[in-house]
């Protein structure tokens, strides 16, 4: 597999009579390219391109191509620097701007940390998104994708934040060594954004 790589969905205009199209050789591997390869018992011991889950689906006697994502955003690449943990230490800074910040720069401070918690949020829903639908695609939402947010439908931000600030209050830097208790919190009080097979 080649080194790990961070992708940004980006809108581009279709010409006229061009199908829509996505870059397939690179790019992670599709909740359906994951779903057919775990139901025929295979679990991946690592993160899956689109092209290793089309051959791993051959062999398994499937039709690659019924699983390719048909998307109308190309991918860019993108530096993979927020990662969960980056993500929760920017609201916390952002929290102690507003505690020292005086009154003149309260709502900037504000702002920023509207901002941090919202791209927070936003990471952690990717994770349940398939990659056609996730806004920063970096190495750590598709491993996490892959391992447990595949399971899962996408939740609201509502929900997110409460499983967020739930898992805040009891065990600070959670994210770092156990980000699967997100999916597991996420699976107890939401069972219903649980994936039906």
């Amino acid at each position: 597999m080649h080194g790990a790589r961070a992708y940004k969905v980006i809108k581009q205009p279709l010409k006229n009579g061009e199908a829509p199209r996505m870059n397939w050789t690179e790019g992670p591997a599709t909740w359906k390219q994951l779903r057919f390869l775990s139901h025929h018992g295979y679990k991946p011991e690592h993160m899956l391109t689109k092209t290793e889950a089309s051959e791993l689906i051959r062999k398994f006697g499937g039709k690659p191509e019924d699983f390719a994502a048909v998307a109308t955003a190309s991918l860019q690449e993108v530096t993979p620097h927020e990662t969960a943990d980056h993500l929760r230490l920017t609201i916390e800074e952002a929290r102690q701007v507003i505690v020292d910040s005086g009154r003149n720069h309260i709502e900037d401070s504000k702002d920023a940390l509207a901002s941090a918690v919202a791209k927070r949020q936003e990471f952690w829903l990717d994770t349940c998104r398939q990659t056609a639908k996730m806004s920063v695609n970096s190495p750590q939402v598709q491993e996490l994708y892959q391992k447990h947010g595949c399971r899962f439908v996408e939740p609201t931000r509502k929900q997110v934040q409460y499983i967020l600030e739930a898992l805040d209050s009891v065990m600070p830097h959670w994210e770092g060594k156990h980000p699967e208790l997100f999916y597991q919190t996420l699976e107890l009080n939401f069972p219903e954004l649980m994936r039906r097979h």
